[in-house]
């Protein structure tokens, strides 16, 4: 069972990188000040900080964000290094897991698989469709899946 926490929302994973290196030059700033800086709405600012969170790349006390040291060592790559280490990052994630198993296991599903596991493990009818085209992005962003036509499979 996952818990929608553990679940991003933030499909953008180019923004999520924004977003640390936003904090990064402005320790404590809010979750307005992210969405402002990336161009979101207040709410989305919540949702890529989260994300920036669940990849430890920032940390967050009462709506105010600092870096941590991974999210400064990502900072400190090139473009390619970076996508290595947040796609090692992503599948040490419950949810990125889960979904890379069952992308395996299933070659040819569809993000209505994705949607579908994301029901299975309790989350809710109204987040599993948004979040899983979160997952299904940064599967994609970060070449560890394939997309032909609707049909999904492994590098």
């Amino acid at each position: 069972m996952l818990d929608s926490w553990e679940v991003p929302q933030a499909d953008i994973l180019a923004d999520v990188i924004k977003t640390v290196r936003y904090v990064q030059n402005n320790p404590g700033c809010s979750d307005v000040n992210i969405a402002n800086h990336i161009g979101k709405v207040d709410r989305q600012g919540r949702y890529y900080r989260h994300a920036a969170e669940l990849l430890n790349l920032i940390n967050n006390n009462s709506n105010s964000a600092t870096i941590t040291p991974d999210g400064q060592h990502l900072l400190n790559l090139s473009v390619s290094d970076q996508h290595d280490f947040l796609r090692n990052r992503i599948i040490s994630l419950r949810v990125f897991h889960l979904t890379e198993e069952l992308i395996r296991t299933n070659p040819g599903c569809t993000a209505l698989d994705i949607e579908r596991l994301l029901l299975r493990e309790q989350i809710s009818d109204s987040l599993a469709e948004r979040r899983s085209q979160t997952i299904l992005m940064w599967l994609l962003d970060l070449n560890v899946i394939r997309q032909i036509g609707d049909r999904l499979y492994i590098y």
